[in-house]
Parts: structure tokens; sequence; C-alpha cells
């Protein structure tokens, strides 16, 4: 009787351990399970987490990222993550609300720390991943906290950080080399959003806007603005995809200026996803309209 209860308890231990161990299988088999704050997080992530990570984002594609708060569904979906990725720097005004409560341990990886930020009259500019070596950065970060969580799996995520690091570095160059002989020093912007771009590759951005869209400028701004534009013979002024375009549109009807978009990269709209476009080819759209304006 003995024998037999001892032989059905070592049967109950090997069922329980294969049981476990199908279930540590399964749940490797899920991927890693990243959401984001915006798009040019999940780009990243995405990038180097490949096949073997689910990536979401909880700004929908489409929406302005600027003062976006996510639904309780999604704070919720949000505890299941097992990285959390966000800009930071005053950004998303909503993670300080909730980042103790819903993200546990080291979960959570705040971009704006591995970067070299702007700080202008005690604002930090948080539009940090137009510069293109914090994009690096940042993704060396994500490729490390990756292959914490899946060690066996870490040549995968080590070649996926490299051809996309390659692919930056390649954008990079191009971005130096092209805009390196300019005729123009500064561009006309809708939005303060192009400070990293523009210290990164030495022309200064005259904003209608401040850093939030949502900053109406004042009549005096504008009338400044309007005769800036006289003084140094601009031709274009920048709008962005997701941005409203009326304060635009008064200053285009005083100046006759042509409009060409610069896109901040918050957000793909649904046209951009159709697409296949991504961070990069926007990335090389914009370095085309500013050589119109910085160049040609």
């Amino acid at each position: 009787m003995k024998r037999l209860l001892v032989f059905l308890i070592l049967i109950m231990l090997v069922l329980t351990a294969c049981t476990s161990k199908e279930k540590t299988i399964n749940d490797n088999e899920e991927g890693i399970l990243v959401y984001t704050s915006f798009y040019p997080l999940y780009f990243l992530a995405e990038e180097i987490g490949g096949d073997l990570v689910e990536a979401k984002t909880i700004v929908p594609f489409g929406v302005d990222s600027h003062d976006y708060e996510p639904s309780m569904d999604q704070l919720k979906e949000l505890t299941e993550a097992d990285i959390f990725i966000y800009n930071g720097a005053n950004f998303e005004s909503w993670v300080d609300k909730i980042i103790d409560s819903i993200v546990e341990g080291n979960k959570a990886i705040n971009a704006s720390k591995y970067c070299d930020l702007i700080v202008e009259d005690g604002v930090v500019d948080p539009h940090l991943w137009l510069d293109l070596e914090n994009m690096i950065e940042v993704g060396l970060v994500i490729r490390d906290r990756f292959i914490e969580l899946d060690e066996k799996n870490r040549v995968y995520y080590e070649e996926n950080y490299e051809n996309l690091k390659e692919r930056l570095v390649k954008l990079d160059n191009k971005y130096i080399e092209e805009l390196k002989d300019k005729r123009n020093d500064s561009i006309i912007v809708s939005h303060k959003a192009f400070g990293y771009l523009a210290r990164r590759y030495g022309f200064n951005q005259i904003p209608v806007a401040g850093i939030s869209p949502d900053q109406e400028p004042s009549p005096k701004t504008i009338a400044n603005i309007i005769e800036l534009i006289d003084e140094k013979k601009h031709d274009y002024i920048f709008l962005e995809t997701l941005a409203s375009p009326k304060t635009v549109e008064v200053i285009v009807e005083e100046t006759n200026l042509e409009v060409l978009v610069l896109n901040p990269i918050e957000n793909l709209t649904e046209e951009e996803i159709e697409s296949g476009q991504d961070y990069i080819t926007i990335m090389e759209k914009n370095l085309e309209n500013l050589k119109k304006a910085l160049v040609k």
C-alpha cells in the first residue's frame, strides 16, 4: 500500500513538472508582450523584436499623440505587458499618473533617460525621436531588455538591432551630406517639434506654435513671423500631417509661401500604414522637403 502511494505521488510530481515545463514553452512561443506609448517606440520594438515580440501601441494609428488619454481597458491590458516603453520628458501626460500602479518592477523603459535632451527656459523638448542618434541609443536599451527576458534568442535580437542601427546610421549620414551646403539657416514650422533635427543638422526652426501644437499663437507672434519671412526671404512653411492648418493658412495668405510637409512622426496615418511607410521612409521624405527649403 505504501509503495502504491509513493508511486502515485511520483506520478503526480512528474505530471506537474511536465505541465509546468509545457506552460513555460507555450509562454515563450507567445513572445514578449511589449506595450509602447506611441509610434516611434513601437517602430523600435517591432524592428528589434521581430517575430519574437508582440508589440502594441497605446495611441491608435491616425490619432494625435499630444494629450491622448488611454482608456480603462488599455490601462488594464498594460498590466499584462512584459515591457512598457514610453517617451518621458513630459510627453505623455498620463504616464506619471499611472506608472507606479500599473507597471511593476523594472518593466518600464523611459526613453528620455538615455537621450541628450534639449531644454530651453526650463522646458524639456520631448521630441527626442527626431534625433537619429537618440533612436540608436534607445534601441540599444530595448535590445538589452529583450535579451534579459529571452537570453536564448540573444543573437536574433542582436542581429536585428545591428541591421536597424546600420539603416539609421546610413540615414544620418545622408542627412549630413545632403544638408551640408545650406543657402538658408532656418525654416518656418507650424509647431516647435523639430529642435532635435535642427540641432543635429545645423539649422534653426521658427515655430508658429509652441512645444504643444495646441498652443495657439498670439496675433503679435503671427505678425512677427510674417515680418521675419519678409526679411529672411523664406519660400516655404512646413505643416504637419496631423496638425490643424488654420494658423498656417493665415500666414500663407499674407506671404504667398508654399506649404511643405515636415512630419514629426508622432504617429502614422491610415494612408501611410496602407502604403507601407515607416519611421525611416518618412524621415527620408522629410529630408527631401528640408532640402527644398534649406539647400535648393
